[in-house]
C-alpha cells in the first residue's frame, strides 16, 4: 500500500477508531494518547503514548501489558492498512508521568 502524507487522514475518523480501540483496553491502559507525523525516515506515522497503571508497568508484567496493549491497537485500527501509518508505541508509568509532568502524555 502506498504512503500518503499525514494531512491527508481524516483526523474525525482516526479519531472514533482510535476511541473504539481504547474501549477494549483493560484497566492496565490509564490514558492512551496519539499524534500523527513523520517518522525519523519521513514516513507518516501514528504516535501512541500510552499511560500504564503503576501495577501493570512492574519489570515482571510491562512486556506482556505493553505487548497486549499494542496489539489491540494495532488490530482494531490498522494505522497501515486503513491509513498508509506506521505505528509507534511509547509506554510509561503513571508514577513516572506524574513525576515527569509531560503534557504530551496528560
Amino acid at each position: 500500500m502506498p504512503m500518503v502524507p499525514s494531512y491527508f487522514v481524516n483526523q474525525a475518523q482516526i479519531a472514533t477508531v482510535v476511541d473504539d480501540a481504547m474501549r477494549k483496553l483493560g484497566p492496565e491502559a490509564v490514558r492512551v494518547r496519539y499524534n500523527i507525523g513523520e517518522d525519523w525516515s519521513g514516513d507518516p506515522a501514528i504516535f501512541f503514548r500510552i499511560v500504564l497503571s503503576d501495577a501493570a508497568s512492574t519489570e515482571e508484567t510491562l512486556a506482556d501489558v505493553s505487548g497486549n496493549i499494542a496489539t489491540i491497537l494495532f488490530d482494531e485500527i490498522r494505522p497501515h492498512e486503513n491509513w498508509g501509518l506506521l505505528p509507534y508505541f511509547s509506554f510509561r508509568g503513571e508514577s513516572e508521568q506524574a513525576k515527569r509532568s509531560d503534557p504530551e502524555w496528560s
